[in-house]
C-alpha cells in the first residue's frame, strides 16, 4: 500500500474518531469549562508523550530555528483551537459544530494556495462545494440550538485548524511523528495554562463518568487522533487533508444514532452520500 493511501486511511479514521469527540465535548461542557477541559486533556497527553520521548530518545530534540514554528503550531492547533471548539460546541451542539467545521476545506484551498502555491482547480472547487451541500443536507433535519456566539467560536476554530494544517506541514520533512506531536503538546500546554487560569467562571466538576470520558478522549481522540492527522499532513496536500473534515458530521450523526437512537432521515442519507462522493472523487484525483 502506498504512503498516500495509508495517509488517506489515517485521515478517514481520525475523522471518525473526532466525530465521537464532538459528542463527548458536548457532554463535558455541562460539567467542566472549555479551558479547563482542554488543559486537562493536554496535561494527560503531554505527560504520556514526554515520558515516551524521554525513554526512546532521551529528550525532545528540536533545532532552535524550528521551535518558533513548532510553538506557534502547538499554540494555535492544540490550545486555541480546542478551547474555542469546546466553547462553540458548548453553546450550540455537536452536530452544528461539525457542520461549521465543513468550512475548513474552503479555507484549506486558500491556505494551500498561500503557503504552498498549489493551484485551486475547478474540480477542487466543485468537490468542496458539493461536500458543503452534503453537510447541509445531513444536518438540516437535526434540532440544533444555534447562537451567534457559538457560530463565531466554531468559525474561529475552523480558521485556527486550517492555519495549523498549513503551518505545521514543513516540520514533517525534518522530524518524526513522535517528536512533532510531543512538541505540539508541550507548546499547547504552555499556552493553555494561562488561558485556563484567566478564563472567566472556571467550572471543574469532574464526575466519575466525566473522568472516564476525559481520560479516554485524551488517549484516543487527542493523542491517537493527532498522530494520524499529523501523519496525513506530511503525506497529503492541505486541501486533501482539510476536505476530510466533512466526514465529521457524518460520524457525529452516526454516533448520535448509536448512542441516543436518533434516526437518520432520507435527506440526511442523501447528504452523507454526497459528502462521501465528493471526498472520494478528490481522493482519486489526488492519487492519480
Amino acid at each position: 500500500m502506498s504512503s498516500s493511501k495509508k495517509a488517506l486511511l489515517a485521515i478517514i479514521g481520525v475523522n471518525f474518531i473526532w466525530g465521537l469527540d464532538f459528542i463527548a465535548i458536548e457532554y463535558m461542557m455541562e460539567y467542566v469549562s472549555p479551558a479547563i477541559f482542554t488543559l486537562t486533556r493536554l496535561l494527560i497527553g503531554t505527560a504520556i508523550l514526554l515520558t515516551i520521548v524521554l525513554i526512546k530518545k532521551g529528550g525532545l530534540h528540536v533545532k532552535r530555528e524550528d521551535w518558533p514554528r513548532l510553538f506557534i503550531s502547538g499554540a494555535v492547533g492544540m490550545a486555541l483551537y480546542f478551547t474555542v471548539e469546546n466553547l462553540g460546541t458548548g453553546l450550540t451542539s455537536a452536530s452544528f459544530s461539525a457542520l461549521i467545521m465543513a468550512t475548513v476545506p474552503v479555507f484549506g484551498m486558500i491556505g494551500d494556495r498561500i503557503f504552498f502555491g498549489n493551484k485551486i482547480t475547478g474540480l477542487k472547487i466543485v468537490c468542496v462545494v458539493a461536500s458543503i451541500v452534503g453537510v447541509y443536507l445531513l444536518v438540516s433535519g437535526e434540532p440544533m440550538g444555534v447562537s451567534m456566539a457559538g457560530f463565531g467560536f466554531m468559525l474561529l476554530a475552523a480558521l485556527c485548524w486550517t492555519f495549523f494544517i498549513a503551518y505545521v506541514k514543513p516540520l514533517y520533512e525534518k522530524y518524526d511523528l513522535l517528536t512533532i506531536l510531543t512538541g505540539l503538546f508541550v507548546s499547547g500546554l504552555i499556552v493553555q495554562v494561562p488561558l485556563a487560569i484567566f478564563a472567566p467562571e472556571p467550572m471543574m466538576n469532574f464526575t466519575p463518568t466525566g473522568i472516564v470520558v476525559t481520560v479516554l478522549t485524551a488517549l484516543i481522540c487527542i493523542i491517537l487522533g493527532e498522530f494520524g492527522y499529523v501523519y496525513a499532513i506530511g503525506k497529503l496536500s492541505v486541501t486533501m487533508v482539510s476536505i476530510f473534515e466533512n466526514v465529521l458530521p457524518v460520524t457525529t450523526v452516526l454516533f448520535s444514532l448509536i448512542l441516543f437512537g436518533t434516526m437518520l432521515t432520507g435527506m440526511q442519507l442523501v447528504g452523507a452520500v454526497v459528502i462521501m462522493a465528493a471526498v472520494t472523487v478528490l481522493a482519486l484525483k489526488e492519487e492519480s
